[in-house]
């Protein structure tokens, strides 16, 4: 693939501009190191899929900037392992009889949302994000590697949740590190149908946050269920899930326009 953009000055005819592909090294299997999460379950096809995926990530890396993590064993132990913990807590919320539809919010390269759908092939994953340089990644790994469970989709979570497309339509959501929470809980709550449940990996050190958050989701129908500690085994990743539940509907309020809930969180104390 060919990447190509269109320059253009006033007064004078647009040019094209195209660029090499991104080199991509073939680095072999995951490392003899990369213990998966207690709980998954990954088959010699996936854990292919993931490494192919991580090789896909540094490439590209070099051409746009997806992640600041550029060694192969830290994106497979900081990125991968993270995403992956989350199964556990997913999969007992999947609803039965039917296929689960799952957001990921800001995805941005792609995490939490394509190592959990290489791993969740019986759930439909929607990857939300706003930069489309970084969508056009995600469509370069998904066509890859064959992952026919991934949409992407364009647009700010303030807009998305306004359409009627996707307010209400989604079971699951997740968000990695793109907001404080009670900025998270009310991009998301308007997506998730009532019933629905998010995941938001945080810092473990999150206490205000979570004050915040609960306060917030008492305005958009939602709670704040849990915040349990994760580790990868040896502290040395230690990461809090917060799990939100829609309770009822969002009021058709929220979200508020673009930018406004991160500069304004809900449930932020006012200072006088």
């Amino acid at each position: 693939m060919v990447e190509s953009a269109t320059e253009s000055s006033p007064g004078k005819p647009a040019r094209i501009v195209t660029r090499e592909p991104p080199v991509i090294v073939d680095r072999g299997p995951l490392s003899s190191s990369f213990k998966i999460p207690e709980g998954v379950s990954l088959t010699q096809a996936q854990s292919d899929q993931l490494a192919r995926f991580r090789d896909l990530l540094l490439g590209w890396n070099e051409r746009i900037n997806l992640t600041a993590i550029k060694e192969p064993a830290e994106v497979e132990r900081r990125l991968f392992i993270d995403a992956l913990r989350i199964i556990p807590a997913i999969l007992s919320s999947v609803p039965e009889g039917r296929t689960a539809s799952l957001i990921d919010i800001g995805s941005g390269a792609g995490f939490p949302g394509l190592p959990l759908a290489i791993a969740l092939p019986q759930l439909d994953f929607t990857l939300l994000d706003s930069t489309s340089k970084k969508l056009t990644f995600i469509a370069a790994v998904v066509a890859e590697l064959d992952l026919e469970n991934v949409q992407t989709l364009h647009g700010r979570a303030e807009e998305i949740g306004h359409d009627f497309i996707y307010r209400a339509r989604f079971d699951l959501a997740t968000a990695r590190a793109v907001a404080s929470l009670p900025t998270l809980v009310e991009l998301v709550a308007p997506l998730l149908r009532q019933g629905g449940r998010a995941f938001f990996p945080k810092s473990a050190e999150i206490e205000t946050e979570l004050a915040e958050g609960e306060r917030a989701c008492a305005m958009l129908g939602a709670q704040i269920t849990s915040s349990n500690l994760l580790t990868d085994g040896t502290d040395e990743l230690v990461t809090r899930l917060v799990i939100m539940d829609k309770l009822g509907s969002t009021p058709m309020r929220f979200p508020r326009r673009a930018g406004l809930p991160a500069k304004e969180p809900l449930g932020r104390a006012k200072t006088s």
